[in-house]
């Protein structure tokens, strides 16, 4: 099939719009030269989804994507319906005018992003667009989850009133052996509270003492070389099945060494813990 060109919009969920936070979730997308419809949804409440609003009940998400994907495929039908309506060769733009009919902003928790242009065939076009914005190839990096959840500490702590009283990203050690963290509270030059995020929320075990396994690692060396901070919080995402035993152990071998840890969705256990 030649290449076509194919408009789309990505679905963004955005539960909170006073902070403009949302996470792609899905793409819709019409090619009128062949009058071709479709969309993808991301229907399950996913990690990225979870980490970015914790505190939100997946049962929101659940309905919100569930009314959308039913008002979609009503679309669907509908431009197949009228395919002699919406045919290219009329030269009336029927077809795109009710695609961007549909992509009006709308005040819900789902919306569309501004539309744009990709050359492809429909269907090779939608799996590109899906996998760039949705499943996010390149955040495969397992540290990139660690990325999110630290955009969410410093929200909280800027909520919270705390946020003044941590330096971001510095460097708790000596010249020998350092850790960079990303919220440290100072009294002079000794660290009295870190805050570091781990992600252990790792289907395989194996890739769960890996992870965690290492910052034990570096927070028992530390120790040693007395520079641990009197506190350090670790907020942790948490696996499930026997990815969670792994965690629990790991979580086991900090509290050894004295660092402190809490869910990642227990925000009260963090806000008790960041309290300076």
């Amino acid at each position: 099939m030649k290449e076509l060109v194919c408009n789309y919009a990505l679905i963004r969920f955005l539960p909170y719009r006073e902070t403009g936070e949302f996470v792609n979730i899905g793409v819709v997308l019409y090619a009128p030269e062949v009058n071709y419809f479709n969309f993808s949804l991301a229907e399950k409440w996913n990690r990225r989804v979870r980490a970015f609003f914790p505190e939100l009940d997946r049962a929101v998400y659940a309905a919100s994507v569930e009314s959308l994907r039913r008002e979609l495929e009503r679309q669907r039908i509908l431009f197949t319906a009228n395919a002699g309506l919406f045919a290219f060769d009329r030269g009336v733009g029927a077809g795109l005018t009710a695609f961007r009919s549909l992509l009006r902003r709308r005040e819900s928790l789902l919306h569309f992003a501004e539309p744009g242009m990709r050359l492809g065939t429909p269907d090779e076009a939608m799996d590109e667009l899906y996998s760039e914005y949705v499943l996010r190839s390149f955040a495969q990096v397992l540290e990139y989850q660690e990325t999110v959840m630290r955009r969410r500490l410093g929200d909280w702590l800027k909520d919270w009133g705390l946020r003044k009283q941590y330096k971001a990203d510095q460097a708790v050690g000596d010249e020998m052996f350092h850790l960079k963290l990303p919220f440290v509270h100072f009294d002079g030059a000794n660290a009295v509270v870190a805050i570091k995020p781990l992600d252990l929320a790792r289907p395989d075990p194996t890739d769960v003492y890996d992870h965690g396994g290492l910052w034990v690692q570096r927070f028992g060396r530390l120790k040693e070389r007395g520079h641990l901070p009197g506190r350090m919080v670790v907020p942790v995402l948490l696996p499930t099945g026997s990815s969670r035993v792994a965690a629990d152990e790991i979580l086991d071998e900090m509290k050894d060494i004295g660092v402190q840890n809490a869910d990642f969705n227990d925000t009260m256990r963090i806000h008790e813990l960041a309290r300076v």
